[in-house]
Formats: C-alpha cells, sequence, structure tokens
C-alpha cells in the first residue's frame, strides 16, 4: 500500500486512459498533486488563407475558428518508505515508473477536482525531477508532469468515478 499523507480538503487529481472504464486518482500510486491553474487564455489558429499579391490585405478562410492546443505543468509529490526486501527509493522509483507506465501509452482524460475542470485528448510530453530525499528509512521527490492538451474546447465533466465529454 502506497503512502499517501494527510492533507486537509486534499482534491485529488484524477486521470482516465481511454482503456479504462473508471478515472483513477494520483494517490492510486501514492502520488499526491499540487494543482497548477489551468490557462484561462485561449489562443486560435492561424485561419487558412491566401495572400494574393495584386489584391489588398489577406483572403482568410473564418467561416469556423479553432484554438491551438496547449501544455500544462502539474507538480507532484511522493514519499516512500522501505518494505520487506526493497529499500525506500526502489518502492519509490516502482510507485512513479507504474505511473508514468499509465500515462505514456496514448491519449487520456484529466480532472482536477480543486479547479473542477478538465480535459480531454490529453497526452504525456515529460517529466522532470525538481528535489530528491533519499535514506535508508525514506525516500520522497517533488516532480512535475507535463501535459499536452490537444481538444482546449470539449469540456468534461466527473461523475461516479467517471470522467465524460459534456456534448
Amino acid at each position: 500500500m502506497p503512502y499517501v499523507p494527510t492533507i486537509r480538503n486534499y482534491k485529488p487529481f484524477y486521470i482516465q486512459a481511454s482503456s479504462d472504464a473508471t478515472a483513477w486518482d494520483t494517490t492510486t500510486y501514492g502520488i499526491v498533486a499540487q494543482s497548477q491553474p489551468f490557462p484561462e487564455e485561449y489562443e486560435v489558429k492561424e485561419p487558412y488563407g491566401n495572400d494574393w499579391h495584386d489584391e489588398h490585405g489577406d483572403d482568410e478562410y473564418v467561416a469556423s475558428m479553432f484554438y491551438k492546443s496547449f501544455e500544462h505543468t502539474m507538480k507532484f509529490y511522493i514519499r516512500a518508505f522501505p518494505s520487506t526486501g526493497h529499500s525506500a527509493i526502489s518502492v519509490l522509483n516502482g510507485l512513479r515508473d507504474n505511473f508514468r507506465a499509465k500515462l505514456v501509452p496514448g491519449e487520456f482524460k484529466i480532472w482536477d477536482s480543486w479547479q473542477e475542470r478538465g480535459y480531454t485528448k490529453v497526452r504525456f510530453v515529460k517529466e522532470s525531477v525538481e528535489q530528491r530525499f533519499i535514506s535508508e528509512n525514506e525516500a520522497w521527490m517533488i516532480f512535475s508532469v507535463t501535459f499536452k492538451v490537444n481538444d482546449p474546447q470539449t469540456r468534461v465533466t466527473f461523475s461516479n468515478g467517471v470522467i465524460s465529454a459534456i456534448v
């Protein structure tokens, strides 16, 4: 059983892969998410158009405008203790590897309970370690994960353990 610190009023961060029937909380792997605000500004893609050299201005096709994707970075905390036959860092690395293995295969949905907001068509971009502590009795790490949101338009909801697109 992974160690999860008791945090008053903690609101979980959920991820649901396309192959998952329900979403899972990062604390499943002993990982606590620090809520990071999603961007509040969206940028539209450059519309298709032509710059005719024998006409003024541009000839742009703006019947429909579409948003650009964006990247979102979140911080996570994980702490582990030795277990039978395993050092604290071995336990920590195992939990982190299992967490990463759930993210890498493809697209997923995310839901941040603190912001009551989430997205679909999200993928893993990168992970970076910010701080690390290792001793015989414990190991902990603060790391960041960058997600790419490929569909910033579609809103999702979280109900009964499932992240669903709002149609």
